[in-house]
């Protein structure tokens, strides 16, 4: 090989090398597409209210049903808070509290213990809802 063949051939080697392992067209690396298992925004605030779902029991036949509603954060509620009446409302997340109203009155269901429910058949329990304090609550076994 001449002389001014050399350098010609060692560039051309170079490109060569330099060009293994890149894909055709685009030379720059790319990031892995996200999978299906990604979490999406949605899914990463789901909210804790969401936990509060199902029936909840008082004394003597009370209780608290949560069922999820149209929307993130909507919840379905019956509740039979005295021995002659069960009804049902439609309440909203805020937070950590679900908010409805009740007789024109808002009430606040939020997170508790057995003994803020003011029932001693709930007394002791750790994993309860407050309606209102020490006048109602619910708690699961």
């Amino acid at each position: 090989m001449d002389r001014t063949m050399k350098p010609w051939f060692a560039a051309a080697a170079l490109l060569m090398l330099a060009a293994c392992g890149q894909p055709a067209g685009d030379a720059s690396p790319k990031a892995d597409p996200p999978t299906e298992a990604a979490e999406t925004p949605d899914a990463a605030a789901s909210l804790v209210t969401d936990t509060w779902l199902g029936k909840w029991t008082g004394p003597e036949g009370l209780f608290l049903e949560i069922k999820p509603g149209a929307s993130a954060g909507v919840y379905a509620l019956t509740v039979k808070d005295n021995l002659d009446t069960q009804a049902d409302y439609s309440a909203q997340a805020d937070g950590e509290v679900i908010h409805f109203t009740r007789a024109g009155k808002e009430e606040t269901i939020r997170a508790g213990i057995g003994a803020q429910t003011g029932f001693k058949y709930l007394d002791g329990k750790r994993d309860c809802l407050i309606v209102v304090e020490n006048t109602e609550g619910y708690c699961r076994d």
